[in-house]
């Protein structure tokens, strides 16, 4: 059987976000020397280092957190459709503008077949330039903007499932918001997560002060966040559209123009 899972985790290796749910589901804290032996743990995003805690948490004081697993679990799937979404749209992105350069190389290819005038080519390299600097543009685009807009959604997430995960376990409070690393929360800067990050800074507060449990202030926090990063999805959907016309009306409508005006240079010259 662990034949097979190790088989299973080679196959899914291409995915981490997949690789680490089926690591998960194998995972089982009832057998004996698992903590010892286990396969290395695959890598994807926060996701790894909170399973992490809760490894070390059980080295130290034994026990199952079978519980905060399956919880993990959940989460997972979801951000796996998340991820899902956003490279579709990423790649619908990509298309269009392909589709745009092939349009206009095959206009200008058609062009110069009908018409047979012979452009100069370091003139057609120039075009091709142009538009390869705006293909070349997109991904650098793309990467600041999903930083901007996910970055900091993250660094929340991985804080509140560390925070749920250890809300039951016998450490005092300053250990566990240490393993979570509330003291990071400042990091945070995005002006729409400001409110919930000081929601954040108070559960903590009162928790360090009075004491008790604060699962249900963390799970309220957890709704608020998944609310929050569906609306970032839509702002950055809107700002995909934005960044898709804004390059293609850059470089691409234009090298299709100035393909007609050298066109038209050159049969001016005949005539």
């Amino acid at each position: 059987e662990s034949s097979r899972a190790s088989t299973n985790l080679l196959i899914l290796r291409k995915d981490p976000a997949l690789e680490l749910e089926e690591w998960l589901k194998t995972f089982s804290w009832s057998q004996k020397g698992e903590l010892k032996n286990l396969p290395q743990l695959p890598r994807y995003k926060f996701y790894s280092e909170v399973v992490e805690v809760l490894l070390s948490i059980a080295r130290r004081f034994g026990g199952s957190y079978q519980e905060p697993i399956l919880f993990l679990r959940e989460g997972l799937q979801a951000d796996r459709q998340f991820e899902k979404k956003l490279k579709e749209m990423i790649l619908g992105c990509w298309l269009q503008m392909g589709l745009m350069m092939v349009l206009t190389w095959g206009f200008i290819l058609g062009a110069l077949h009908i018409v047979d005038i012979k452009v100069s080519v370091l003139k057609l390299l120039m075009i091709l330039g142009w538009q390869g600097i705006g293909l070349g543009l997109l991904p650098v685009i793309l990467k600041s903007q999903r930083r901007k807009f996910f970055e900091d959604i993250g660094k929340l997430w991985k804080i509140l499932y560390v925070l749920k995960s250890l809300s039951r376990v016998p450490l005092s409070r300053s250990e566990i918001f240490n393993f979570a690393g509330v003291q990071h929360i400042q990091e945070i800067r995005q002006r729409n997560l400001l409110s919930l990050k000081d929601k954040l800074q108070d559960l903590c507060r009162d928790a360090l002060k009075q004491g008790g449990h604060y699962e249900d202030g963390v799970k309220s926090l957890m709704e608020e966040l998944r609310f929050q990063e569906k609306w970032h999805f839509e702002l950055f959907e809107k700002r995909l559209t934005v960044i898709k016309l804004t390059l293609i009306s850059i470089f691409f409508l234009p090298s299709y123009l100035a393909f007609i005006f050298l066109l038209l240079g050159d049969l001016l010259k005949i005539m």
